[in-house]
C-alpha cells in the first residue's frame, strides 16, 4: 500500500495515516493486500488527491462524522464505497433513546453519541501534529484519568432513577433503553457485516451485559437480516461496515453501527466461517475495483 501521489487503482481515505498505520486491527487491512496480490495497486490517502485520481476510491475515516473536506469524494470519483456515509451518529438510527422526562420502567443504558466512546475522535486531534502529541502526554502524565473523562464508558442501569442527574445536560452522552425487559444473562446479539453484495449475519452469545468482546460464549452463523437492520444501513448510506443488533419481539433493534470494521486475526481462525466471509469481501473489493 503506498502512500502519496502515485496513480493507483483504488484510493483509500483514512483520517490518519499514524492512526492507520498503528496497532489498530482494521478488517480493511487484512483486504487490500490481497488486492495488490491480484496485480492492483492501492493509495493510502489522509488528505484528498487534487489530481491523478484513481478510477475508485473507499472512504474510511475512523470518525463519528466524517470531516467536511471528504463530503464530495463521492462527486470526485467515478465509484466510491461509503462515500455517501458521512456519518453514523446514534442520533440518526437510535430507536431506544429516552429523553429527560420521558418514563420507562426497565433497565436503561448510558452512552456516547459517539461511536466507540469517543476514542477515535480524540485519537485523531491528540496526535495531528508534534504539538497535540507532547500536550496529549502532559495531560496524561498531569490527569491520568482526562481520558476516561473525555471518553466515558457505557453504563448500565437497573432503573431510570439511578441514572447520575448531570448525565441529561452532558451532550456527548444519551440514555437508551436497554433493549430486554432484564439484565439476565447470557445475552443474544446479532451483527451483520457486510462490504457491498458479500454478507454474514452472525449471532453471538454473551456472558456480559455491554457483550465485551472478551465475554463471549458462542459465535455461528444467524438467520436472515431482520428488514429494520438493512432500513439502517440503506438509511446511513453504508457499502461496507458492521450492525450490531438485537432481535425483540421479532424484531431488529440497532444498537451500534460502524464502518471501520474492526478484525482480530486470532479471532478469525477460530471461525472459519469468518474467513469465508473475508474470502468473499476480497471478491467484492476486486470485482468494484476493476468496475
Amino acid at each position: 500500500m503506498r502512500a502519496g501521489l502515485d496513480v493507483a487503482d483504488l484510493d483509500v481515505y483514512v483520517e490518519s495515516l499514524g492512526n492507520f498505520r498503528s496497532g489498530e486491527e482494521y478488517s480493511i487491512q487484512s483486504l487490500l493486500p490481497r488486492l495488490e496480490q491480484a496485480g492492483m495497486t492501492v493509495r493510502v490517502l489522509d488528505r484528498p488527491a487534487r489530481e491523478h485520481l484513481a478510477p475508485a476510491a473507499l472512504l474510511h475515516i475512523d470518525l463519528t462524522d466524517v470531516p467536511h473536506l471528504y463530503h464530495d469524494i463521492a462527486r470526485r470519483y467515478a465509484r466510491t464505497i461509503n462515500g455517501h456515509a458521512l456519518s453514523i451518529h446514534r442520533q440518526l438510527y437510535s430507536s431506544l433513546r429516552i429523553r429527560a422526562g420521558d418514563g420507562h420502567s426497565g433497565p436503561v443504558i448510558v452512552k456516547t453519541v459517539l461511536n466507540s466512546r469517543g476514542r477515535p475522535e480524540l485519537r485523531w486531534r491528540q496526535y495531528r501534529n508534534g504539538w497535540t502529541r507532547a500536550m496529549h502526554f502532559v495531560r496524561k502524565t498531569a490527569d491520568p484519568g482526562y481520558k476516561e473523562r473525555l471518553c466515558p464508558r457505557y453504563r448500565v442501569y437497573d432503573t431510570l432513577a439511578q441514572v447520575p442527574p448531570e448525565t441529561w445536560g452532558d451532550e456527548r452522552l444519551m440514555v437508551e433503553k436497554f433493549a430486554f425487559d432484564s439484565l439476565d444473562l447470557p445475552i443474544v446479539k446479532h451483527r451483520y457485516m457486510f462490504l457491498l453484495g458479500a454478507e454474514v449475519n452472525m449471532r453471538q452469545t454473551y456472558n456480559d451485559v455491554l457483550c465485551k468482546g472478551s465475554e463471549i460464549i458462542s459465535n455461528e452463523i444467524g438467520g436472515a437480516v431482520p428488514p429494520e437492520v438493512r432500513a439502517v444501513r440503506e438509511r446511513l448510506r453504508l457499502d461496507f461496515g458492521a450492525i450490531d443488533y438485537f432481535i425483540v419481539d421479532g424484531k431488529g433493534i440497532v444498537v451500534d453501527a460502524n464502518k471501520t470494521v474492526g478484525s482480530n486475526p486470532e479471532w478469525l481462525k477460530k471461525n472459519r466461517f469468518r474467513q469465508e466471509f473475508n474470502d468473499r469481501m476480497v471478491e467484492a473489493l476486486i470485482e468494484f475495483v476493476r468496475g
